[in-house]
């Protein structure tokens, strides 16, 4: 668990939260942090790993707009999209943001308008 520093102690995360800014930048909730309800609501992948449905969690990368699930190794789902916290499309690292099940379709037709 993270040590509480002094001046963040008294704050209340909110359930309904996922993002938060910091130096900048968007941060992702981390998944064990995030409520039965997001957790229920987050996009599931499509894709096949190992012969098998993946249903991991699926990210998005605001960088590029690529999208898909979270693998510790490429190329074991057929829908990756990162490789830990790395962005497989450009490389970007530490910037994945969850997708809900309604933002699913308008993140794919966003990539495939895009996409050249």
């Amino acid at each position: 668990m993270p040590k509480m520093t002094p001046d963040n102690q008294n704050q209340k995360p909110s359930n309904k939260t996922i993002f938060w800014p910091r130096g900048g930048r968007l941060n992702q909730k981390r998944h064990v942090d995030m409520t039965e309800e997001e957790k229920a609501n987050i996009a599931g992948c499509p894709g096949e790993k190992a012969g098998h449905p993946c249903k991991n969690p699926v990210f998005r990368c605001p960088e590029c707009g690529n999208y898909g699930c979270a693998q510790e190794v490429p190329d074991k789902c057929t829908a990756q999209g990162f490789k830990n916290d790395k962005c497989l499309h450009c490389g970007t690292v530490g910037n994945r943001i969850p997708v809900m099940e309604n933002e699913y379709a308008k993140y794919i037709a966003e990539w495939k308008k895009n996409d050249l």
